[in-house]
């Protein structure tokens, strides 16, 4: 009798514990649930398995893995990643490089924003430009800008020091000594870095049939209808130690347009407002 009396309190005991049980479970399930729509957290699917859940969107997880990974190697490939002011195409004069070299950067040239002046119209140029019986002074720098149209002038001296000059911002760096196995790329790293000092900038001349003229055009970007702005002689910032380290235009004093291409490297300016641009004037692309 005791016995089947305590076996019916134990049974009746154990049926009150485990339906608490499940209102205790149930009610946890709502406040996780409550809880999870008021975070914005989407409910899992529980009853697929997690390496089955893993699977159907391991595709998605690997593809934007991926593609992060990639843009950290992007980021990290050499002047691959410079940004122009203006999308334009900026001309090197490159001076003394050897044969082998010079190759490499002409075929490497354009992925990093420039275009090299043909060496037959640079060696041209040298020849009837007093001012560049040396070639890494200013003045040769300034004489250049017009025609054959260097933004910057680098010279290569002993296989492997180089010097540059800016024509833009009239700055002059001191010799730097290439190290590196890849000699074209470091000296195209080098070369976006001195160029970063200004904006893609060039300056005009006047030819003996009294029209004016750019040394750009369509191997740089160039199109009909652009306009440049004409700015005063710009301002070259220096540091304490002399180096350069920015530069600021000059007053904005008209504009021209690009009217008619020559070729791929030559254009013809029309005046739009005010001055008419001299060599000693900057012509800066206006963004449209």
């Amino acid at each position: 009798m005791f016995y089947h009396f305590s076996l019916k309190k134990l049974a009746a005991l154990s049926s009150a514990l485990l339906l608490s049980a499940c209102a205790s479970q149930q009610q946890s399930q709502e406040q996780v649930e409550i809880a999870s729509e008021a975070l914005g957290h989407e409910e899992p699917e529980w009853s697929t398995p997690f390496w089955e859940r893993w699977t159907e969107g391991g595709n998605e997880n690997q593809s934007n893995a991926k593609q992060r990974n990639q843009s950290v190697d992007n980021s990290r490939k050499p002047g691959r990643i410079i940004e122009f002011p203006s999308s334009l195409a900026t001309n090197l004069a490159i001076i003394g490089a050897p044969d082998s070299l010079y190759r490499e950067l002409d075929n490497m040239a354009a992925d990093y924003g420039y275009r090299l002046i043909p060496r037959s119209e640079l060696s041209d140029a040298l020849t009837h430009t007093p001012a560049c019986e040396d070639t890494t002074s200013e003045a040769c720098a300034e004489a250049l800008a017009a025609y054959p149209g260097a933004r910057l002038v680098v010279t290569i001296e002993g296989g492997n020091a180089v010097t540059i000059t800016d024509a833009a911002s009239n700055a002059r760096w001191s010799a730097t000594e290439l190290t590196s196995g890849k000699q074209g790329e470091e000296l195209l790293e080098l070369v976006s870095q001195r160029a970063d000092i200004a904006p893609w900038a060039m300056k005009a001349f006047r030819a003996d049939d009294g029209r004016l003229y750019l040394s750009a055009g369509r191997a740089n970007g160039l199109e009909a209808g652009d306009e440049l702005a004409i700015h005063e002689p710009g301002t070259l910032v220096r540091a304490p130690n002399g180096q350069p380290i920015t530069w600021r235009a000059g007053e904005r004093v008209g504009t021209v347009r690009i009217g008619e291409l020559f070729g791929s490297d030559l254009a013809a300016l029309v005046p739009v407002a005010g001055q008419r641009p001299t060599p000693e004037h900057d012509l800066v692309l206006i963004d449209k």
